[in-house]
């Protein structure tokens, strides 16, 4: 704690100290003082201290023991959502939902509102027909080879679902205004 506010060479510092966090005088002069905090606030072998809010100093007020995911769900870099007038971590939400963390996240950037995100219907179509041969995306990317991944994301990009799963995959380069042909040296 001391040494991620204090100790510029410390590989943590550019998170704690250099934003401006502190731990107050009381703890940084006197282990006992800490000492007593934290026995009278619940330490345990295998918790950690964590700041209530993220951006406030280490000092009695603004700490507390937690275990590691209440402490990964603490972050100043989390993704979090508010909906129903309650704001979550993305890996909070998904607890509570039928989509991963990650799915949440890319429904929001993609423009869902947050209930949509969480909560909303899947657009993906469950079966695609093709031919009278009916699969699911997974099982018609066993089939053609194309994977899963690209059919799934050509379907939830508006792609027309059968045309996602014929639709071979681009090969090669398609770096624009470069070319692939080396030129011939003069």
């Amino acid at each position: 704690m001391k040494q991620r506010y204090n100790n510029p060479n410390n590989h943590k510092f550019y998170r704690y100290g250099a934003r401006g966090i502190r731990v107050c005088s009381e703890w940084m002069h006197d282990f006992q003082a800490f000492n007593v905090w934290a026995q009278a606030s619940g330490y345990e072998k295998g918790l950690s201290i964590d700041r209530i809010k993220v951006d406030g100093n280490y000092e009695p007020a603004n700490c507390r023991w937690v275990n590691q995911k209440v402490q990964q769900n603490n972050r100043s870099n989390n993704f979090t959502i508010s909906c129903q007038g309650v704001t979550k971590t993305a890996a909070e939400w998904a607890k509570r939902s039928a989509y991963s963390a990650s799915c949440i996240r890319s429904r929001i950037v993609r423009g869902y509102s947050a209930e949509d995100a969480i909560f909303g219907k899947d657009p993906r179509p469950v079966i695609i027909t093709i031919n009278g041969e009916s699969h699911s995306m997974k099982e018609w990317s066993s089939i053609t080879g194309q994977k899963y991944s690209l059919i799934s994301s050509r379907v939830e990009r508006g792609w027309d679902p059968v045309l996602a799963v014929i639709t071979p995959a681009r090969k090669g380069n398609y770096r624009r205004g470069h070319s692939t042909i080396p030129s011939e040296a003069n």
